[in-house]
């Protein structure tokens, strides 16, 4: 065993914990407008920064993660990212998610991959709030 009980050749990064509960909603206004409300954990650029946000130490290629909270009738608008491929989680309600020309409806528990560079957006088409985990990597 190499020090502090980790096998030789391991490198130990810090833990990295976070309570979404203390992670306050704020709009991201430039890019997605005000009617949906983000709770960003990290994120490498501008937006991290609002939110006064890191990337983890270890952590690659993952560029961003957070926490959607759209609200009826609302949405993220339809938006780009360019080389950060993503994946939204419906954990409750749903609407309809749009990547290109093609729109379907989700529900909870649906899982959507997001292209880098094709436009895409989740529009709350129901009367309940949606909320979204989305995760991005560069690519």
């Amino acid at each position: 065993m190499g020090g502090k009980g980790y096998p030789f050749g391991v490198i130990h990064f810090p833990m990295f914990i976070e309570n979404i509960v203390t992670i306050k909603k704020q709009p991201l206004i430039d890019l997605h407008g005000e009617s949906c409300k983000y709770q960003v954990i990290w994120q490498d650029d501008d937006h991290g920064r609002l939110f006064n946000t890191e990337r983890p130490e270890g952590m690659n290629s993952f560029t961003n993660f957070a926490r959607l909270t759209i609200n009826p009738g609302k949405s993220n608008n339809i938006h780009t990212h360019e080389g950060i491929e993503q994946v939204y989680m419906v954990l409750k309600g749903g609407g309809t998610v749009q990547v290109g020309d093609e729109r379907k409806e989700v529900r909870s528990g649906d899982v959507i991959f997001l292209p880098s560079d094709v436009p895409h957006g989740f529009f709350n088409t129901t009367d309940k709030q949606a909320i979204v985990m989305l995760v991005g990597t560069s690519v």
